[in-house]
């Protein structure tokens, strides 16, 4: 068994390049407007809104590229992370390992937990409710048998 959770990246690199430049060139043009109306002072204001939507832009793109992986491979449970780049790699023998399943405000699992040795991880908080719920009813069967 093999399951891989990733953040919903509906508009994609090319769209969010895109949203950035339309975004930015309307609050340039703006800038420039007013200069050429006299006013200045407004260009300044509007670089520095440029610069922060830059760096809120290049954080989105970051974190999209994050995932997590759970694998089941014979008596072993991989769970491996990718999170700002870094590669976190957590390794379980599958017979020691309990799953549970902390239910969040609407009575639906809010994560899934794997525990073993006072050991703990979370897994699946960018899966859909649902998919959680049945990853971790796979992931029981599978510890049981």
């Amino acid at each position: 068994m093999c399951v891989v959770a990733r953040r919903n990246d509906s508009l994609g690199t090319r769209g969010r390049c895109t949203a950035f430049c339309a975004v930015a060139g309307v609050s340039l043009a703006l800038g420039i407007a007013f200069v050429v109306a006299g006013a200045w002072l407004v260009l300044p204001w509007s670089l520095l809104e440029i610069g922060v939507l830059a760096a809120a832009f290049v954080c989105l793109e970051r974190r999209s590229r994050d995932w997590e992986r759970l694998t089941v491979q014979g008596d072993r449970v991989i769970v491996e992370r990718v999170h700002g780049g870094h590669v976190h790699r957590r390794e379980w023998n599958r017979h020691w390992l309990r799953v549970e399943t902390p239910a969040g405000r609407d009575g639906k699992p809010a994560s899934i937990v794997l525990r073993s040795g006072g050991e703990a991880c979370e897994f699946g908080a960018e899966l859909a409710d649902d998919a959680r719920g049945d990853v971790a009813r796979r992931l029981r069967r599978l510890m049981v048998g």
